[in-house]
């Protein structure tokens, strides 16, 4: 029970700051929401089909 009350506490806090960022401009804080979450889909589909292919193995972290 502890931890999920933390957790709604920290997506208020998190709200908040996305709405004082935009000024208190719901609509467009919701579009940069959508646009960042856009960007993040389409770089976890490439990462998919990279790693599907195999290629995976020439590629090393630093």
């Amino acid at each position: 029970m502890r931890a999920d009350r933390r957790q709604k506490q920290v997506f208020r806090e998190e709200a908040l700051e996305i709405l004082a960022f935009h000024n208190g401009n719901a609509l467009e804080a919701l579009r940069t929401m959508i646009a960042e979450r856009d960007a993040v889909e389409e770089r976890l589909a490439i990462a998919t089909l990279i790693m599907a292919r195999g290629d995976d193995e020439a590629w090393r972290p630093s």
